[in-house]
C-alpha cells in the first residue's frame, strides 16, 4: 500500500495492469478468430479482462473449454 503513495511507482504499476490487459485482450481475440469463437462471445470476456484482469482471462478459458466441449464438429467437404 505505501508504494502506490510514489507517484512513479503508481504509474508503474498502472502502466503494468494496462500492458496485460492490452497483450491478453490481444491474444483473446486471435485465439478467438482462429477457432471460429463469435465475437459476441468474446466482447464480455474483453471487457472483464480491461476491468478485472484474470477474471476476464478465466472467463474466455472457461468460454474456449465449454466451446471445445460443446461445440458441433465443422464437416470440411462432402463425404
Amino acid at each position: 500500500m505505501l508504494l502506490f503513495t510514489d507517484p512513479a511507482i503508481a504509474l508503474a504499476g498502472w502502466l503494468h495492469y494496462l500492458a496485460f490487459d492490452l497483450f491478453v485482450g490481444a491474444w483473446e481475440v486471435r485465439t478467438a478468430r482462429r477457432e471460429a469463437i463469435p465475437h459476441l462471445l468474446v466482447l464480455p470476456c474483453l471487457a472483464l479482462t480491461f476491468l478485472f484482469g484474470p477474471i476476464g482471462l478465466l472467463l474466455f478459458l472457461a468460454l474456449r473449454l465449454a466451446r471445445g466441449r460443446f461445440a458441433l464438429p465443422v464437416s470440411g467437404g462432402v463425404a
